[in-house]
């Protein structure tokens, strides 16, 4: 080989090896955005829940009355709750929960029929505040079970409760029952203030001891 020769092979080669390196570095730089692009994507969101004072806590339950079951929907106006716990899981959120219900803000929407359930109910009962507080929680941040501690008629009971979440706003819904409670007397009070109202068209006057309750609130939602 002459020095010609090699000269025009070194004029081709020098442009080829310029050529594939500026190849194999603009590949690396592409594959090195891509990733990073995809470790943006794929990167979870933290959230954190907390009880938020200012949405408060709404209590509703639903008594019945006639053998044929008829519902009588309630609210209570006053629902006092404590907790301080901020955490990623809901039922830690949970676990934290105390509360107290002051019976004399029963609303039925009727101003008539409220005063017989605390006079009548709640009175021969001498309960003023229903107490409850949360023994344990078990789920995601999306449904599971919740178990509490509910003191009615001066009894503890544990009652459980199932939950669902969602875009922060937790429901609890569940049954009791006032037998578990001792609470039979009453039952059968607030049925005699109540007797003519509470019976159906088999002539039959009856209140019956099981309570529907549903618990809402919506929970701060911060995410980082």
């Amino acid at each position: 080989m002459n020095i010609s020769t090699t000269l025009n092979t070194r004029k081709i080669f020098l442009p080829l090896a310029v050529f594939a390196a500026f190849t194999i570095t603009s590949c690396g730089s592409s594959e090195t955005s891509e990733n990073a692009v995809e470790t943006t994507e794929n990167k979870e969101e933290i959230c954190f829940y907390s009880y938020d004072e200012t949405a408060g806590a709404q209590v509703r339950w639903t008594a019945f009355k006639t053998t044929a079951k008829v519902p009588v929907a309630a609210q209570f106006d006053q629902v006092n709750v404590t907790t301080k716990e901020r955490s990623t899981k809901i039922t830690d959120v949970l676990e934290s929960v105390k509360f107290n219900i002051p019976t004399s803000s029963t609303n039925t929407a009727n101003k008539d029929r409220d005063m017989k359930i605390v006079k009548h109910f709640f009175g021969t009962m001498g309960t003023d505040l229903i107490l409850g507080q949360v023994k344990s929680a078990e789920g995601d941040n999306k449904s599971g079970t919740c178990t509490f501690y509910l003191t009615l008629n001066n009894v503890e009971k544990e009652t459980v409760l199932n939950y669902t979440v969602k875009d922060a706003t937790l429901k609890l819904t569940g049954e009791i029952d006032m037998v578990d409670f001792g609470a039979e007397a009453a039952v059968a009070a607030i049925n005699k203030a109540c007797e003519v109202l509470h019976t159906g068209a088999d002539g039959i006057s009856k209140t019956w001891s099981t309570v529907d309750l549903a618990i809402e609130t919506t929970l701060k939602k911060e995410c980082h």
